[in-house]
């Protein structure tokens, strides 16, 4: 039983959410253990409430079977944050349908309203700046920073020397870096 635990621990995103679509429990547990703390963070960036977050969190997980069914995931991050912000803005217009929803967002502290707005749209910004690097760099990127895959893993997903791994992705970062910085993301 344990072993069977840490293996599974072990597996990519991919390889989780496609044992999850067959029914698998413990490829869902493993995603939670991943995911329901930053999940509960967008929570908590939108809802301001430790229950209510908690609750999409569990909602989520709850759902989450039939909603991988349902749409073919290619990058489980960055989609399931997204779902996520979803359901906590949908849930916050259920709460406010009088108020616009900007107003819903930035209502507690502007700044902080304004600040989570800004982070959204560079985290769309750096979205969109991975999908313009080549297909190595790309791919690297996405194995090591939102798959959160080692070298030697990335490496072995991808069939490149750890070497070669290694220079996709400080090519990558800095042709990132580049288009982020003439598309305004970041200061100069």
């Amino acid at each position: 039983m344990f072993l069977r635990r840490k293996a599974i621990e072990t597996l990519s995103d991919e390889d989780l959410l496609a044992r999850v679509r067959d029914g698998q429990g413990p490829a869902l547990a493993a995603l939670w253990d991943r995911y329901a703390q930053l999940l509960f963070g967008v929570g908590m960036k939108y809802l301001r409430n430790t229950e209510q977050a908690r609750d999409e969190v569990v909602e989520l997980f709850g759902t989450l079977t039939e909603l991988l069914r349902k749409h073919p995931v290619q990058h489980f991050r960055p989609w399931v944050h997204r779902v996520m912000r979803n359901r906590c803005l949908m849930r916050l217009r259920r709460q406010h349908p009088e108020r616009p929803m900007d107003e819903v967002e930035l209502a507690d502290d502007p700044t902080e309203g304004e600040e989570a707005v800004l982070r959204e749209a560079t985290l769309q910004r750096l979205e969109a700046g991975i999908e313009q690097l080549k297909d190595g760099q790309r791919q690297c990127i996405r194995l090591f920073y939102l798959d959160r895959l080692s070298y030697q893993q990335v490496s072995e997903r991808t069939g490149l020397p750890v070497d070669q791994v290694r220079s996709h992705l400080q090519n990558g970062r800095r042709n990132l870096r580049l288009l982020l910085t003439n598309t305004g993301a970041f200061g100069a």
